[in-house]
């Protein structure tokens, strides 16, 4: 490295203290050129507690290696029952812990919860399963058929109830029209750890694995409430995966496609995505977005009847209404509002929006990055479904961090839960990589053993890799119909709170209904 002796005076003032930093300065023979001779080890302790962040180190094992050799700890968390959990009171002057002044970034007045680097270690119990109560009145053949069908599911489904959990702790804004999102510092550390070779498992110490068992699976909170739902994988369901596998590799090829930067730019990760449907972010009034502007005529030929697009897309629907009937009430009520108002409508059922994610040149599957969908409705959920050939058994399961559960997702199935309340992400139970010279992997160094797809060559060429669909719902709309106003600054000026009622959905609406107090039956 070549500086003048005035750059190496302000470079040495930086990092080191006069007293006890160890370098040396020599001279070529003409007088101008100096040489820096430093000790690395002081320098990484100096990088680590310069009051610039972008000049600290970013590796995980680096830093809490320089945090023992400092002799400094992270604050410690404040919370309720759980380090996860955030005050119930709601109200705008909760803190969250912040580091020590010589370590970490400045907090952020947005973001109302504490920094973690290690996941919630959230307990929880197996619940039996509750059968539906026999009617008093004889039931008509189609009730009888439909409670055979309650039974038969009911025989193929697992419940877990947290004893830590609660649905009011989790990250909303105080309005409760969205989700916030996650410690940028945290975030910053997590999604490091996720991208190295040597994996993000030291952050995960404490997680509960929740393989799939060929049945539903459904998480409760403490007070019996189902924020999280796994669908089983049924027969009709696994007869059509091959034909949506067609399909979504027609529809990717048919659309508009994203540019590179969107996809480089995407915190879920750089497959090929689109959003599809309608929202109000960012607008006066609700509008479609411009990609599905341009792609109509490509979703009405995709989603029309007797396609797999149509079946699947029908299929999240239901679910969405057996499952979260409180929700779906509310989803009714705003699409009822959009289409009278703005004569909005759109194909996905009780949703406005969709999303595909799919494999595509250079990027074998969908794998998500860390990140929280905050803008989504809060007290809501999204769907998710995945298809594709892959190494489900090990590969892309989905960490739900405040609920501190990793959740295997073979094709097929659904999962319904509120994606703007969890820092979620996919990972690979098994990740072994390899070295030349057998020195300590790092990102340059190494190649994974195996393809991380493990899915064939053939299936490679032909897009098979994994992929996923994603129907959601943005706050921004809910802003409009509950308001009754096209912006919450309109709806204050006219005397409105500009808060959703938080109280009543979690109360008397259930929008996560409480299964436990009304014995209903647990699919």
């Amino acid at each position: 490295m070549r500086l003048t002796r005035l750059a190496v005076k302000k470079f040495v003032a930086r990092f080191f203290d006069a007293s006890s930093f160890r370098t040396s300065l020599t001279s070529d023979d003409d007088g101008k050129t100096f040489h820096l001779v430093i000790n690395l080890e002081d320098l990484a302790t100096r990088r680590h507690v310069d009051e610039d962040p972008a000049s600290r180190n970013a590796d995980p094992d680096v830093i809490q290696e320089l945090l023992n050799s400092v002799h400094q700890t992270r604050a410690p968390q404040t919370g309720a029952s759980s380090s996860h959990m955030r005050p119930t009171s709601r109200k705008s002057s909760a803190k969250r812990a912040t580091a020590p002044a010589s370590y970490g970034p400045p907090p952020n007045k947005r973001q109302k919860i504490e920094e973690q680097e290690t996941i919630p270690k959230v307990s929880y119990r197996a619940r039996p399963s509750t059968l539906p109560p026999h009617p008093k009145d004889k039931p008509n053949r189609n009730q009888r058929r439909k409670q055979n069908h309650v039974r038969h599911m009911k025989e193929d489904a697992e419940t877990f109830q947290a004893e830590d959990l609660q649905a009011e702790a989790l990250p909303a804004t105080t309005t409760w029209w969205m989700g916030t999102n996650f410690p940028s510092y945290s975030a910053a550390q997590i999604r490091a750890a996720h991208a190295s070779p040597q994996g993000i498992g030291h952050h995960l110490s404490g997680i509960t694995l929740v393989p799939y068992l060929n049945k539903a699976t459904r998480f409760l909170d403490s007070q019996g409430r189902m924020l999280i739902y796994r669908s089983k994988i049924t027969d009709n369901v696994r007869e059509r995966l091959d034909d949506f596998i067609k399909e979504a590799k027609a529809f990717v090829k048919a659309c508009t496609p994203m540019t590179e930067d969107d996809m480089a730019a995407n915190r879920r990760g750089r497959h090929w995505f689109c959003i599809a449907g309608a929202d109000r972010n960012n607008k006066s009034a609700p509008a479609f977005s411009k990609w599905h502007k341009d792609n109509e005529h490509h979703i009405k030929h995709f989603f029309r009847p007797g396609t797999a697009f149509a079946f699947f897309n029908g299929l999240a629907s239901a679910m969405a209404e057996d499952h979260f009937p409180g929700i779906a009430r509310r989803y009714k009520t705003c699409h009822e509002y959009m289409r009278d108002k703005y004569g909005i409508t759109t194909p996905f059922g009780l949703f406005f929006n969709w999303c595909l994610n799919a494999p595509r040149l250079g990027v074998k599957r969908v794998h998500c990055d860390p990140h929280v969908d905050f803008k989504n409705i809060a007290l809501g959920i999204c769907i998710v479904f995945v298809y594709g050939v892959f190494n489900f058994r090990e590969k892309a399961w989905l960490v739900i961090w405040e609920a501190g559960v990793c959740l295997e997702l073979p094709p097929g199935v659904f999962l319904l839960y509120p994606s703007s309340l969890f820092f979620h992400f996919n990972i690979d139970r098994i990740q072994i990589v390899t070295t030349s010279n057998g020195e300590r992997p790092t990102p340059e160094n190494s190649e994974p053993l195996c393809r991380p797809e493990d899915v064939s060559e053939e299936d490679w060429e032909a897009g098979n890799g994994r992929g996923s669909v994603v129907w959601f719902n943005q706050a921004s709309m809910f802003q409009t119909s509950e308001t009754g106003h096209e912006t919450l600054q309109i709806a204050r000026r006219k005397g409105h709170s500009g808060n959703a009622d938080g109280e009543k959905l979690l109360g008397e609406d259930e929008v996560f209904p409480d299964e436990v107090r009304h014995g209903r039956t647990i699919l």
